[in-house]
């Protein structure tokens, strides 16, 4: 399958857009443990880190966010705050990991890796506002055992989609 764009605004446009559909339509996933989601969104993000385009994968990461924040009547409050600073901290542990490590690790550890981070983003930016008392040892423990699963299901979707045949092309003028 290929995909052809006219720009590079384009491509990043319509890769936001779907990012951001699958974000919104996992307020509809009813999951049995509170907070946890599954980042089916991320899939789009690591399919272009694996495809070595850093800065696209950067943008639409963003952009989904603010366009997630928009939908969802959460603009510029405390929970896009802290889904911004997730999101920001998990695509840069998941750029460095699959640029250093690009050989031996798998796009389920990057994915794994990065929802870790996102929600420790989270925690820490939780902590911080709400000055609360957790045992940090537990709560960290529960917090990376609960990422792992979905950090898991994203890097098998996203792997999945690295092994399909989408050529991403640029239309000659």
């Amino acid at each position: 399958m290929k995909f052809e764009y006219g720009t590079r605004v384009y491509m990043i446009a319509v890769f936001s857009a779907l990012a951001s559909l699958l974000q919104l339509l996992e307020i509809f996933i009813i999951l049995p443990i509170p907070f946890v989601k599954i980042g089916l969104a991320n899939a789009i993000v690591l399919f272009f880190i694996a495809r070595n385009e850093f800065l696209t994968a950067f943008c639409i990461n963003i952009f989904r966010v603010f366009i997630g924040g928009f939908f969802s009547a959460k603009l510029f409050s405390l929970p896009f705050i802290f889904s911004l600073s997730g999101a920001t901290l998990s695509f840069f542990v998941m750029l460095i990991l699959f640029a250093v490590f690009r050989r031996t690790v798998s796009l389920v550890a990057v994915s794994s890796a990065g929802a870790v981070a996102f929600n420790l983003a989270q925690y820490y930016l939780f902590t911080y506002f709400f000055d609360s008392k957790f045992d940090y040892n537990i709560t960290v423990s529960v917090i990376i055992l609960l990422s792992l699963l979905p950090g898991i299901l994203t890097g098998v979707i996203a792997e999945i989609l690295n092994r399909q045949d989408i050529e991403i092309i640029k239309k000659p003028r």
